[in-house]
Order: structure tokens, then sequence, then C-alpha cells
């Protein structure tokens, strides 16, 4: 085992190479530790370029690929904390580049698990605020398969709901999302917010077509139970 001496000697001749040559040790060693050796070290790559980026979360995705079971490598892209969207348009400009089209990638937790319970601003949440515009890109993109808005049993829309996030709200539920996970918890959020239009915007399906002067009817995404009554008694 190095002694602390070694490896106090062994960050410092680290922390004075080059940039480009770090970036070549950091493809080579795919080592998630690496960035918190030094400050410097974790610096050079958190702001690196996205193509560098890209190179590095797409040889852990493939590392990690061969070491467990199959998983959508947008998916598993996804999962990284730098992979925004001008590290996916990077992958994406790879001549190299996987097929992202085959299958339907996980939305990971941690676009979501940010989501504070109230907005940025007085003004409440507005499109703009991310992750909607993320998810607006991903959702769009032709070369991308349309994500799970149902991942991790609801996560999304739950986090959505929990945060008051109108616009993502709606978009989720436009994109597919189902309010019944878990025992129909967002409708459950939406009860103790005491917000009685998020409770319908949840529970009720909105064709905004009509037949002749008549709105069609569609039902409605899940049915009220019990214990949502009673906490809608107890708020």
């Amino acid at each position: 085992m190095p002694s602390p001496t070694m490896t106090t000697s062994f960050q410092h001749k680290l922390d004075t190479l080059p940039v480009e040559l770090l970036y070549e040790i950091h493809f080579y060693a795919l080592s998630e530790t690496l960035p918190h050796t030094c400050k410097r070290l974790y610096n050079v790559f958190k702001f690196a370029p996205p193509s560098v980026q890209v190179e590095y979360i797409l040889g852990r995705s493939l590392l990690n690929q061969n070491a467990g079971r199959k998983i959508n490598i947008m998916t598993r892209i996804l999962r990284y904390p730098l992979c925004q969207r001008d590290v996916v348009e990077a992958l994406l400009r790879r001549p190299d580049c996987p097929s992202v089209d085959d299958m339907h990638p996980e939305l990971p937790r941690r676009i979501f698990r940010a989501l504070a319970h109230d907005p940025p601003s007085s003004r409440g949440w507005k499109g703009r605020h991310e992750p909607l515009p993320f998810l607006q890109y991903l959702f769009s993109h032709p070369r991308i398969a349309s994500p799970d808005p149902d991942s991790h049993e609801g996560y999304p829309l739950t986090r959505a709901v929990y945060a008051g996030f109108i616009p993502l709200i709606q978009f989720l539920l436009d994109h597919g999302a189902s309010p019944r996970w878990k025992n129909g918890l967002a409708v459950l959020l939406a009860i103790q917010r005491k917000d009685l239009s998020l409770v319908k915007m949840l529970v009720e399906r909105d064709s905004g077509r009509k037949s002749g002067t008549k709105k069609r009817k569609l039902t409605d995404r899940l049915k009220v139970h019990s214990d949502m009554l009673k906490l809608a008694v107890k708020s």
C-alpha cells in the first residue's frame, strides 16, 4: 500500500501535467475517482469540452455494459450528471455513435431529484426552468427513442407534482405519464397541496377535441380511491 507521502507526490505530479494529457489519462483510466484526486483535476474534468465529456461517459457506459446486464446505452449515459444537452449533441455527432433509437431510455432520478417544493421565483415555475427544456429536447429528437415518462415507477411525475411544476406536469401527462403509480402518490401529493385544479389535471383527461358541439369525454387516468378522499377531508 503506498504511503501518504507517495500519494501526495503522485497527486502533485498529476496536477502539473498539461490538460490534453490529463484528458488522455482520463480516457484510458475511466476512473470515477480520478477527478476527485485534487481540486485542479476536478475542475479540469468538470469544465472539459462536451466532446471530452462524452468520450469519458461513453467509455464508462460501454465498460459497465460489458460488466453487467444489457441496458439501453442512452439510459446509461443519461445517468451521468455531466450529461446535459450539449453532451448528448456531441455524442450524436460522433461517427461511431451507438444506436440510440432501438429502445426507449429510462429517465434518471437525478434529473428530477433537485426539484424544490417551491418555485425558484415568485412568478412560479416557467417553461424555461430545467429540466423541462432538456426533456423537450430528448422527447423531440428524431434520433432518440422517446424516453419512458413513467421511469422508476412514476418518479418524474411524482416529483413534478411535489414541486408544483405545472408546465412539467402537463408535459409529462401529454407524453403518457400515469398518476397511478404507488397507489396514486402523485394525486395524494396534489391533495396535500390543496390544489384542486392540479388534482383534476392529474385525474381527468382532456382531449381538446369536440364531436359536433359537445366535447368528447375520455376515461379518467385513474379512479379516486378512499385514501384520497380521506386525505382530502383531513386537508
